[in-house]
């Protein structure tokens, strides 16, 4: 199976923790289904490659490429510190189950955020050297946040939202691309007219700000709120 990873970082002896399957486990060979056959009943293009990865904070992305954007959606795997997966029957089930990609001028890709339980899944395909590695930017990173919480002892709390009339600028609320796709994190740039709001991605800068009405705008839980308004 073809993967496309980063290194093994020099720092030996760092593991992810147990992984915990909490969804079903890879279907058993006798009982794979085709990619094709999937890809018929679905109507989409076929999935050929999975990019799968932890960001800098721990939290499980994957979302599929047609094969056509092999070269483009490796390299941008490299730069965003994920993996590339070749679909093989074993994962066209899951493959057809995950948003696809999208590929920026940045070099960069949108990749969703996928359960923990289907990243479990899809981990088992991925080399020890790309997992050591995840791990290691995982736990760099979490040492640097440790470092600016230390810093940040005694500034305001971040603003926390319970009502949807007091939404404003710089306000992180959450937003969905669409009915078949999941709820992310959205910061507000602009209030305009008619309870209407410019918004943009949080963890993807890259893809152009939209606009909302109030009532398609979610309220993060008081405990998960990041960022205060500017």
């Amino acid at each position: 199976m073809n993967l496309t990873s980063y290194p093994s970082p020099t720092k030996p002896g760092i593991s992810l923790p147990s992984l915990s399957i909490l969804g079903q486990p890879p279907l058993p060979a006798s009982d794979a289904v085709k990619v094709s056959e999937l890809v018929a009943e679905s109507g989409t293009r076929a999935p050929a490659f999975i990019m799968v990865g932890l960001d800098d904070k721990g939290k499980p992305h994957a979302s599929w490429f047609a094969a056509d954007h092999a070269d483009a959606a490796a390299a941008a795997a490299e730069l965003m510190g994920m993996a590339l997966v070749e679909v093989a029957d074993d994962l066209a089930a899951i493959a057809v189950t995950l948003p696809q990609g999208k590929l920026f001028e940045s070099g960069k890709a949108f990749v969703p955020f996928v359960k923990r339980s289907t990243y479990d899944v899809l981990a088992a395909h991925l080399s020890d050297d790309y997992l050591t590695a995840a791990a290691q930017r995982v736990h760099d990173a979490a040492g640097a946040s440790a470092d600016y919480a230390e810093a940040s002892k005694g500034e305001a709390p971040p603003r926390k939202l319970f009502d949807w009339r007091k939404i404003a600028v710089g306000d992180v609320v959450l937003a969905s691309d669409g009915p078949s796709e999941g709820w992310y994190e959205c910061k507000v740039i602009k209030v305009q007219a008619d309870s209407h709001y410019l918004l943009q991605w949080r963890d993807w800068p890259e893809v152009e700000s939209f606009t909302r009405y109030v009532t398609d705008i979610g309220l993060l839980h008081p405990e998960l709120a990041t960022e205060a308004p500017e």
